[in-house]
């Protein structure tokens, strides 16, 4: 017998209409297994697991991800190592609001040091919902995390029968069944009648150390480029005493002449910046000057390659907590390094 947890934080998959107002997370771990009966869904049987899955139910948050902190995001992850701990546990599914489910998958999929799958999934309409998408993407989470083929696969996102990657994943779309997709690649697997089917195997990065009160302490902003942007939000950022600022530049990462002056005062104080692009695709690339990538970098700023800005501040953070800035400098271009 396969025993998955299924450990429920809330979000969409388990929001109902409240007397409050709009949808408010609400439904528990044990109330989205129970709704897969209701859809004819609890068949667990699988040809690589002919026994069937056991699952076992947690709650750790009942809200929606809009409403997470770093320390949300830590405890978590806290409770995903502590679940494998256990040595009858083959895998864990966590429920989650896809508003922030990147970064959650971000801040596991960089310390995730497990063979055994961890797989997130939610939902895009909320269990009172006519066509509610929730329980299917449930029953294909838990055969997937359920499935020998996940192993050492690293953290992975399973939502409208695909499969992907933690790292590099972000939400593209605000209303789509299918929302999430990677800025320079395509799915990892999908979900198929005879379970989950994998196109390719997944590079997983050197686990870094879980996170600690450091990491939830953090502050690590993010300062968009748009035309006639000053330095005042990057001035804001370091007075509020960010450790770390990430700078989103136009187009393959160009900030604009008042942003790199302020990347050069931040870093000249001690700030890890991290130069992202506000696109939707493709990477962070080097290539103009006169304020653009290539006087950013110079200024101090790291490139961030194609890793989204919202999980590129999760490992900024991470690593500023456990290292100094410099230290954490030359980490992060290490990691961007072993990206490409």
């Amino acid at each position: 017998m396969t025993r998955i947890v299924v450990l429920a934080t809330g979000g969409t998959i388990s929001s109902r209409t409240s007397g409050q107002g709009g949808s408010r997370a609400k439904d528990t771990a044990a109330d989205l297994i129970s709704a897969l009966r209701d859809h004819g869904l609890d068949d667990f049987s699988t040809s690589d697991s002919p026994e069937g899955i056991e699952l076992e139910s947690e709650d750790i948050a009942v809200q929606n991800s809009f409403n997470f902190s770093f320390e949300d995001l830590s405890r978590i992850t806290h409770a995903v190592a502590r679940i494998l701990s256990r040595e009858n546990v083959d895998g864990v599914v966590v429920t989650h609001g896809t508003d922030t489910m990147e970064e959650t998958l971000a801040l596991l999929g960089f310390t995730h040091d497990d063979p055994r799958p961890v797989v997130l999934t939610g939902a895009q309409r909320s269990p009172d919902h006519a066509d509610s998408d929730g329980p299917r993407n449930l029953h294909d989470a838990l055969r997937t995390a359920a499935a020998p083929a996940s192993r050492d696969q690293g953290v992975l996102l399973v939502f409208g029968g695909e499969i992907h990657s933690a790292l590099g994943l972000r939400k593209r779309h605000t209303l789509a069944a299918q929302p999430f997709g990677h800025r320079s690649a395509g799915a990892l697997g999908a979900v198929l009648g005879s379970g989950p089917r994998y196109f390719a195997q997944a590079l997983t990065p050197d686990p870094l150390p879980p996170p600690n009160a450091e990491f939830e302490q953090q502050r690590v902003d993010m300062v968009l480029g748009y035309p006639g942007a000053d330095a005042a939000l990057m001035h804001a950022a370091l007075e509020a005493g960010a450790s770390g600022v990430v700078v989103l530049g136009a187009g393959a990462g160009n900030p604009g002449v008042a942003l790199t002056d302020a990347i050069a005062q931040a870093t000249a104080q001690g700030v890890l910046v991290g130069l992202g692009t506000r696109t939707g695709a493709g990477p962070v690339a080097v290539i103009y000057g006169g304020g653009g990538a290539v006087d950013a970098v110079a200024a101090g700023a790291v490139p961030l390659g194609d890793l989204p800005a919202t999980q590129a501040r999760i490992l900024m953070a991470l690593l500023l907590s456990t290292h100094t800035p410099s230290h954490a400098r030359d980490q992060l271009q290490v990691r961007m390094r072993q990206q490409t």
